[in-house]
């Protein structure tokens, strides 16, 4: 809560359950510092996720990034907690937060949780960019569910759908979304079907199968969005803003005196360095981390 230095915190292959992360979640009530939080193999459940969620849905607008992949998030059967579960995580993607990266990946997220994150996507206030759902139990009707969403979606860019159980018939689905996202001028950059049941998704529109999305800390999913972005903030101040175009979510046009730094194509306002790793765009006031 005190801390106003860290930007990205890793605290991967840990004990972390739903009492540590509520205490987490508590802190980022307060701390507007922390842009990239990972809980990557920890035992994180679903009363965890629904204090996680809570506090960046009421509270925080700093955290860009969050990874939880592999943890027993969606494995209750309690169907008071698994609706209370399904809620909050409709909103966490639906409702205004500052989060550009979520990993759910390896949460035993299935089909059902597809259809929510499907229909959530659809929210105009949606802001990810990134979403990681490899290595759950998704099958052709979560697909089909969660294209649905993502024909309507502005913001989401890259999808890792890896280790599941996609068909041909889902994967077909897949590359009707992502033609479509085409055509209306907001492309699906990158979706990862590596190891999933369609017999040769090479075929089809946009899927990569030869390689997946893979992450140890944080720090490696802020340099990889960074990297995709297009995103190099300057090293000198001479350095000219026009030459380093950042692709952010859309945000409300402004007009700004240059600073300098680098342009924020969405707003066109300009980055300006706030410490040696981060850059705020003064227009939209997103902030990046670049380690």
């Amino acid at each position: 809560k005190e801390n106003q230095d860290v930007q990205a915190l890793t605290l991967n292959y840990n004990s972390v359950g739903d009492e540590g992360t509520a205490a987490l979640a508590g802190a980022l009530e307060i701390n507007n510092t922390l842009r990239g939080l990972s809980l990557h193999w920890n035992r994180v459940g679903s009363d965890g996720f629904i204090a996680m969620a809570t506090s960046l849905v009421m509270c925080n607008r700093t955290l860009l990034f969050l990874d939880l992949l592999i943890n027993p998030i969606f494995t209750t059967t309690n169907d008071e907690a698994r609706r209370s579960l399904l809620h909050t995580l409709g909103k966490l993607i639906s409702e205004p937060t500052a989060l550009l990266f979520l990993g759910l990946g390896d949460t035993s997220l299935g089909d059902k949780e597809c259809c929510v994150i499907g229909k959530a996507l659809k929210s105009f206030q949606c802001s990810l960019c990134f979403l990681d759902l490899d290595q759950n139990g998704i099958t052709d009707i979560g697909v089909t569910e969660l294209c649905r969403g993502l024909e309507r979606n502005t913001t989401v860019k890259y999808l890792d759908l890896s280790d599941n159980q996609i068909t041909n018939e889902g994967v077909t689905v897949i590359s009707k979304c992502v033609q479509s996202r085409d055509q209306q001028g907001k492309p699906l950059q990158r979706v990862w079907m590596k190891d999933n049941k369609a017999a040769d998704p090479r075929r089809y529109t946009g899927c990569m199968v030869d390689s997946s999305f893979i992450y140890n800390s944080i720090s490696d999913v802020i340099k990889t969005y960074l990297k995709f972005e297009n995103l190099t903030p300057t090293s000198s101040p001479s350095s000219s803003p026009a030459t380093s175009a950042a692709r952010l979510p859309p945000c409300q046009p402004t007009s700004s005196s240059t600073t300098d730094g680098c342009v924020c194509a969405c707003c066109e306002g300009y980055f300006e360095r706030l410490v040696v790793t981060c850059v705020e765009c003064v227009g939209c006031h997103l902030t990046v981390c670049t380690s």
